[in-house]
């Protein structure tokens, strides 16, 4: 069964020190930073990833991030806001058992929970990262040294005749 974690944005990025302070400089750059940050995620695995922002001061916005099908990026409308949008994805979940809502905020863990889905804290969600990142490297470590064990050594073949030194 696919995993599906649903990350409050706007909560991330106001509890992960590098991000806040990017923030206070350029809330895009900062957006964007958090959504580069949690790719290792999505490819790594069976989940799905949805990121919700607060809107940008008009209607909401969905997007695919980096064209990966599993990976959305919801922007709310200003009148909703990224909490409301949340809300209704939980309430409207099919399978709210494969949910699992990623926010420092108690209301919106809350209603997780009421709706039957799990929450994690924004640093519990740092540390599955970590973990994962760390998975990763020893696949990649573990077919390096499969593939380099298997290949033959380059030798050079060709004779090349000893210089005479008259």
């Amino acid at each position: 069964m696919q995993e599906h974690l649903m990350v409050d944005g706007n909560n991330a990025l106001h509890s992960i020190p590098e991000l806040a302070n990017e923030l206070s400089r350029d809330r895009n750059q900062a957006r964007e930073s958090l959504l580069r940050l949690l790719e290792p995620l999505q490819s790594a695995g069976n989940i799905l990833l949805t990121v919700v922002f607060d809107g940008r001061g008009g209607r909401s916005s969905i997007s695919k991030h980096r064209n990966i099908e599993e990976f959305t990026v919801i922007y709310s409308s200003s009148v909703q806001g990224a909490d409301g949008v949340i809300e209704r994805m939980l309430m409207a979940a099919k399978s709210p058992e494969r949910i699992v809502v990623v926010t420092n905020d108690g209301l919106i863990r809350n209603c997780a929970y009421q709706c039957g889905s799990a929450a994690m804290r924004v640093e519990e969600l740092l540390k599955r990262l970590d973990g994962t990142i760390d998975q990763t490297a020893r696949i990649i470590k573990s077919r390096s040294s499969k593939k380099n064990s298997s290949e033959p050594k380059f030798e050079n073949k060709i004779q090349f005749p000893e210089k005479n030194s008259d």
